[in-house]
């Protein structure tokens, strides 16, 4: 009968679990689908921003010149930045590992490129801090205990920060690296250059694109200063809000999976149970028919 208790004690460990699971399972739908709308409208947001650059480069086409303190290429690479956007909380899959295993490729990949030159990181979330700490990985930067919404993240500070850096010569290139989000059953680790950018200006495809009947105030020249800081913003706004949409994703698979995986456990406890049960009662009246025949 020891048996018998340890397994019912089982069952209902198990029948926890579940609910626990299914419970983190619904949260997780919940806000993946508020996060999903929130991708929704930031890449329309950002397709918007390469449409008016594409009006500015057949704007200012006759001047091949022109040149931005963010656009400047350097003949040599000593000092690569990487910004890490990973998830602050685990039970949502290989989300977390798959970042990390991208950031050893993408400084093995970046170094051989570039060889001698140093990489350090900013990072967002606590998992990619903490694989950083534990692996003794240089970051200059890291933020934790970040807000649901990538809106309200210290997005600004960075920028500012990546701009001044790379301005001053501090550091060469920039990339980020980032989880983007496709379905809650598809996602993809992408790295992605920041700095130096690329405003497109040796293409022709601008003009094509265009409309022509952009008019630009006070000049295309000043929109066109102000708009490459804006878009730079922009592309790490949309990664922080991939990535958190692709963390409720697959947290939401996770537990889902996690929930099916108890109900069956459960489902073949119980058989184990009835069978234990079923041969301690069998016993019980074998005993029973063998004393009383005895007695006969």
């Amino acid at each position: 009968m020891a048996g018998l208790k340890d397994i019912k004690r089982r069952i209902k460990s198990v029948k926890n679990t579940k609910k626990i699971t299914y419970a983190m399972k619904l949260v997780s739908a919940a806000k993946l689908k508020k996060a999903q709308d929130a991708v929704k409208a930031s890449r329309e947001y950002t397709d918007a921003l390469g449409q008016l650059l594409s009006e500015l480069l057949a704007a200012l086409s006759t001047q091949p010149d022109l040149e931005h303190p963010l656009t400047e290429t350097r003949p040599e690479v000593k000092k690569i930045r990487i910004v890490v956007v990973g998830g602050s909380r685990g039970l949502c899959g290989a989300f977390n590992t798959n970042i990390n295993k991208r950031v050893e490729s993408a400084r093995r990949e970046l170094a051989a490129k570039n060889p001698g030159a140093s990489i350090d990181a900013v990072i967002f979330g606590k998992k990619p801090f903490e694989y950083h700490r534990n692996r003794k990985i240089p970051f200059s930067k890291h933020y934790i205990g970040l807000s649901e919404d990538a809106n309200e993240w210290p997005i600004e500070e960075v920028c500012l920060k990546l701009e001044s850096d790379f301005i001053s010569g501090e550091i060469d290139e920039a990339y980020i690296l980032y989880t983007q989000f496709r379905s809650a059953m598809s996602q993809s680790v992408l790295l992605e250059k920041l700095l130096p950018m690329d405003a497109g200006l040796s293409e022709s495809g601008g003009a094509e694109l265009s409309t022509g009947l952009t008019l630009f105030e006070p000049s295309a020249e000043a929109v066109f200063e102000a708009i490459l800081p804006r878009i730079l913003r922009t592309k790490i706004l949309q990664a922080g809000l991939d990535s958190k949409a692709s963390e409720h994703g697959s947290r939401m698979v996770a537990m889902d999976s996690a929930t099916k995986n108890a109900g069956e456990l459960v489902h073949k406890l119980s058989l184990k149970h009835n069978k234990l049960r079923q041969g301690a009662i069998t016993s019980e009246l074998l005993d029973i028919i063998g004393g009383a025949e005895a007695l006969n």
